[in-house]
């Protein structure tokens, strides 16, 4: 007979999932729709990595003790024995001193409409043995998570109250990180465009992400492309270039062609190769 698996606050979605992805995701869209996104396989893979069940109820705005007496339910055992079991528990991460810490908040940038990525990795690179970077911002960098993760650093996400989370990176790997630059925005031309908008005629999907505040337009952006055939294509109109989501795109087989609209507007037309 299987062993029920332990869990707490610091029990990530994705071993929920690893265990018995239909049960829990069911019980999880029952128990609050928020949730309704783990359905989804790509924000399912983004999202439940590194997300804790303290993490997904502070997203979700979901009850701590209603989640877990919810999983109780569909046979996941509560570890008695860990103080974690009640809301002040504390995390398995212990926060690094002050003198071990780089803070970087780029809250600044993005109300300045501008993209923190290449500051993020010039300060990332700079970080010294035992040093952490910690990123101050409004929402979880998820893109920044697996590309850093990628480079060899270990993440950890605090979400301090709704608008403010901090996430710590930590190298676990030597070695030095290349800064990503944002891509140059240049004017596609006439006929390329319009190579495309015949290709993909009657097969073009139009959304709009421009009232979205972050993370919002990403995750809107990765739920249609799931949703859609191979053989179309996505239209955005977008704030500015998601510099975060691009390197997922080119990973994922997607290719795209970004043209400036001007007054802080963006255009990507996104097909799959």
């Amino acid at each position: 007979m299987e062993q029920p698996l332990l869990i707490d606050r610091s029990t990530t979605i994705k071993q929920l999932l690893n265990f018995k992805q239909e049960e829990v995701i069911a019980a999880l869209v029952k128990l609050n729709k928020n949730f309704s996104k783990l359905r989804n396989p790509v924000l399912r893979k983004i999202l439940a990595r590194r997300v804790s069940i303290a993490d997904a109820c502070k997203i979700a705005g979901c009850n701590i003790h209603e989640f877990l007496r919810t999983m109780e339910n569909i046979g996941f055992q509560l570890n008695a024995s860990s103080s974690d079991s009640s809301p002040l528990m504390k995390e398995d991460f212990k926060l690094p001193p002050p003198e071990l810490t780089v803070e970087l908040d780029v809250r600044p940038v993005l109300a300045d409409n501008k993209d923190p990525l290449k500051l993020i990795m010039l300060k990332a690179n700079e970080l010294r043995s035992g040093q952490y970077l910690k990123i101050i911002n409004t929402f979880e960098p998820l893109p920044l998570i697996n590309l850093l993760s990628g480079k060899g650093f270990s993440a950890h996400t605090q979400f301090i109250s709704r608008d403010l989370v901090h996430t710590y990176f930590h190298r676990t790997e030597v070695g030095n990180i290349t800064p990503i630059s944002p891509p140059t925005i240049e004017k596609t031309p006439l006929y390329n465009i319009e190579s495309l908008l015949k290709k993909y005629e009657g097969k073009l999907v139009e959304i709009d992400v421009t009232m979205f505040e972050m993370p919002k337009p990403m995750l809107t952006i990765l739920e249609k492309l799931e949703q859609m055939k191979d053989d179309e294509a996505l239209f955005v109109h977008h704030k500015k270039v998601p510099v975060y989501l691009l390197p997922h795109l080119r990973e994922k087989g997607y290719e795209y062609v970004i043209q400036d609209e001007g007054g802080s507007k963006v255009t990507l037309f996104i097909y799959k190769l």
